[in-house]
């Protein structure tokens, strides 16, 4: 028993030396037990019946992402539930020695509705890993091959479900976090400065967006 005990002991310090480890992240919220992006809360809508909530829910995702079936993984109107994955578009701002730049995010988001409140969270956000060819780190062929993967790509959106698109995800927490992105104190450079903050600013608007529709949806 005190074997036992000491094991369990020094597996509840190695973790705790562990979490201790993880690099912070600047301007996104990050889940205290995960260590992973999270965005999670609620928005209120007093007047709303849960019918209506979960409709006008329903409005904002097929705008919003266009395919909606492509979009929505799981849905239980009974119970209020949304569940799925989309796709949007990222912008860093400039920092220094970095221009602005854009970037696609995967994430999952899962809504719960009830009367007058609708509960949010935006998880397992991720960059999508596409297919790489050697013309594109030229810069006088790169245009042309880029285009040619992204043909080849065809609708992003429509393919997002798929088993595939589920390999080619690459969760930003362990680039964020990797040693480069930090200075020898600590701080976080502007690549990686650049990268958290557009993603909070994806995720913010996102929000923002779903809220004004839950407010006044559009006719």
């Amino acid at each position: 028993m005190k074997h036992y005990l000491l094991l369990l002991a020094l597996s509840i310090i190695s973790h705790v030396a562990q979490a201790q480890r993880v690099r912070p992240l600047p301007v996104v919220p990050v889940d205290s037990a995960s260590q992973r992006i999270c965005y999670r809360g609620t928005l209120a809508t007093p007047a709303l019946p849960a019918t209506e909530l979960y409709g006008r829910t329903q409005e904002w995702l097929a705008r919003q992402f266009e395919d909606y079936d492509a979009v929505v993984k799981f849905s239980d109107p009974g119970r209020g539930i949304l569940m799925g994955q989309a796709i949007v578009r990222a912008h860093g701002p400039a920092q220094k020695n970095q221009f602005a730049r854009e970037f696609n995010l995967l994430f999952r988001f899962c809504f719960r509705v009830q009367a007058g409140t609708l509960r949010y969270e935006l998880t397992d956000i991720s960059y999508p890993r596409y297919t790489t060819t050697s013309a594109a780190v030229d810069a006088g062929n790169g245009l042309a091959a880029d285009g040619l993967v992204g043909w080849l790509r065809q609708d992003e959106f429509s393919r997002i479900s798929t088993t595939e698109a589920q390999t080619y995800r690459q969760p930003v927490e362990p680039e964020l976090r990797d040693y480069d992105q930090y200075t020898e104190k600590g701080a976080p450079r502007p690549r990686m400065l650049q990268q958290c903050q557009g993603i909070q600013e994806a995720m913010t608007t996102l929000l923002a967006s779903l809220s004004q529709e839950l407010v006044s949806p559009r006719l």
